[in-house]
């Protein structure tokens, strides 16, 4: 049987939990902060340069409140799976 050699993106795009299994979870979190710091970026340091402003902006707090979500999402898929015993393999 062949080894297939993963990329180095796939890890990117499917990403394991600490306990090794893979996580969409971690995908879709780590996806949308990453979109919502290139906005906030962009709101916050192109205008600098002449480009922009986009509408409508973010600000800090905002920011900071939807990174919170993000947060609250991944945190509650740990809570509940350690809920259900899927605790840490020792």
């Amino acid at each position: 049987m062949v080894e297939r050699r993963r990329l180095w993106w796939e890890s990117l795009l499917r990403p394991s939990d600490a306990r090794g299994r893979e996580s969409r979870t971690l995908a879709f979190v780590g996806c949308s902060w990453l979109l919502v710091s290139l906005k906030f970026s962009a709101d916050a340091f192109l205008p600098i340069f002449g480009i922009g402003p986009f509408q409508p902006l973010v600000t800090i707090t905002e920011y900071a409140s939807v990174t919170a979500a993000l947060l609250a999402i991944w945190l509650g898929r740990e809570w509940i799976d350690a809920k259900r015993g899927g605790g840490p393999d020792v």
